[in-house]
């Protein structure tokens, strides 16, 4: 009998996946990797592999994950589909195996499904965001509370040091951009194959040709140093670095990919256009991705224009990896690894839709038909790929701040903005923590906060958190250096999903296009 689909009904078992005709794109060496044997690599002993400096034990858990981020690699690149039943087909395999494990795996699940596990995606509820964070335990595989993930996340992001684990597993700390802050859970084997799948997708000339690969991120961790190797060096720019500084960093990794925020390309883009430093850092510059932010199609144009590579996208959130632009520059869902429903928006012309997802690979945190709370707008690609093309990501796009600094010489002890850029005697504040200062205070579940010239409004839910609220962020602000003229109160404003979401936004100049 095959396996169970979406809907309930049975297919026939669909076998091996199928593979594209034409692997042209593909090096020649990624098509018939070589199977490595069975003992060809083993794990150190448990006391060989706890051991610190560089001897045997360091090496070897290292090295487990590079084989397994190339097994992902080749698998992934390998991995076509010659229309779309075909993936359905890939797709239907995957959640049958989902759907069995689900209340052997997690504890709300089996609470749910006392009798056996669900037969259809559709016996599972949509799960919005309080829901997750209310069945949290139950959610993962080793029950870890909410409130100590939380605690272990800003512990780490506090001193910067993300090599943070609970019981196995490692911690990360979402952006807060669907409101109240959550964490997530991933084992060492999840995060090798999120970097085999990236890599396949990225490298366009495959890994042996090489590549020097600069992420500009909130939080970073292990996992680039596991990865790295002879031919991929990853570089990690912390965004909490000066801009100036975090500028430079990206400047002197000379990257032939850059990962980074739009924003953040922005900045590197225009310095390049006004001629205020050396274009030699990026002469190999190949391929250039956008993260974290919505990318706007005015800023894909100023990031184009200024470095001289299209802007294309990768779209991920705390569910997961969810899709990357292909050689086309469209961005395709990663429906080989995701299970996306589609729930329109009323009244929208365009298909519009909010994404439910479901993570068909992901087992250390159930992702289960999780509502995000991104507006998609679908579109068309001739690349051939089947899987769902995007014309572009709609809401949860944030400006940066720009404000006064406290001091002519301020140098940013708080390491979140600079007086350097922007207009003279002005510095810059990044969203992500504009988010992290205010989503920290205790019983904060939304905000809004929109500058217009030197002042702020702040908006908070539930309304008597403004306060602290208010303290939060302007410390956060103090410590960068910067200090708007006003902080005050308005009322929170329910959000209208036919429009985009922007929880930080600066309002531009009159007359000003764009004010970043």
């Amino acid at each position: 009998m095959g396996p169970a689909r979406r809907d309930g009904r049975r297919a026939a078992a669909p076998g091996r996946p199928p593979h594209h005709p034409r692997l042209a794109w593909l090096p020649r060496h990624d098509r018939r990797p070589r199977r490595a044997g069975p003992t060809a690599v083993r794990p150190a002993p448990p006391a060989l592999a706890r051991r610190g400096g560089g001897g045997t034990g360091a090496r070897a858990p290292r090295a487990v994950s590079r084989l397994r981020v190339l097994a992902r690699y080749v698998a992934a690149r390998r991995r076509s589909f010659a229309d779309r039943a075909a993936l359905e087909a890939w797709q239907d395999r995957l959640l049958a195996r989902v759907l069995r494990r689900a209340p052997q795996r997690y504890a709300h699940y089996a609470d749910l499904f006392p009798d056996g596990p669900p037969r259809s995606l559709t016996d599972l509820p949509v799960l919005e965001k309080e829901d997750v964070l209310t069945h949290f335990a139950g959610l993962n595989r080793r029950g870890v509370g909410l409130e100590e993930c939380l605690l272990a996340a800003r512990s780490a992001e506090r001193g910067r040091d993300f090599g943070t684990s609970l019981r196995g597993l490692s911690v990360g700390l979402s952006s807060g951009t669907s409101g109240r802050q959550t964490a997530f859970l991933t084992s060492g084997a999840e995060r090798d194959r999120w970097a085999g799948e990236v890599l396949a997708r990225a490298l366009s000339d495959g890994l042996l040709a090489g590549a020097r690969i600069t992420l500009v991120l909130r939080a970073g961790g292990p996992l680039y140093e596991a990865v790295g190797s002879r031919r991929i060096a990853f570089t990690y720019a912390d965004l909490a670095l000066p801009v100036p500084e975090l500028l430079q960093r990206v400047r002197d990794s000379r990257p032939t990919v850059l990962v980074a925020p739009p924003s953040v390309l922005v900045l590197l883009a225009r310095a390049e256009r006004e001629g205020e430093v050396d274009a030699g850092w990026r002469a190999d510059l190949a391929r250039v991705l956008s993260a974290a932010e919505v990318l706007e199609p005015h800023d894909a144009e100023t990031i184009e224009a200024g470095l001289g590579v299209r802007a294309d996208q990768v779209y991920q959130a705390a569910e997961g990896f969810l899709g990357l632009s292909c050689a086309r520059g469209t961005l395709h869902l990663a429906e080989d690894l995701v299970l996306v429903e589609r729930e329109a928006v009323p009244g929208a012309a365009d298909g519009r839709f909010v994404p439910v997802v479901t993570d068909l690979v992901r087992s250390s945190q159930a992702v289960l038909r999780r509502r995000l709370g991104d507006v998609l707008v679908p579109g068309t690609c001739d690349c051939g790929d089947p899987r769902l093309a995007i014309a572009r990501v709609v809401g949860r796009s944030d400006d940066v701040l720009e404000l006064p600094v406290v001091t002519a010489d301020v140098t940013d002890p708080g390491g979140r903005g600079s007086s350097a850029e922007g207009a003279a005697g002005r510095g810059l504040f990044f969203p992500d923590f504009v988010r992290a200062a205010v989503l920290a205070v205790d019983g904060v579940t939304d905000f809004r906060v929109v500058q217009d010239g030197d002042d702020l409004t702040l908006a908070v839910a539930p309304p008597q958190a403004f306060a602290p609220a208010r303290d939060a962020l302007a410390a956060a602000l103090g410590e960068a250096g910067l200090r708007p003229a006003s902080i005050t109160a308005t009322p929170l404003v329910p959000h209208d999903p036919r429009s985009k979401l922007r929880r930080v936004r600066r309002v531009p100049p009159t007359g000003a296009p764009d004010a970043r």
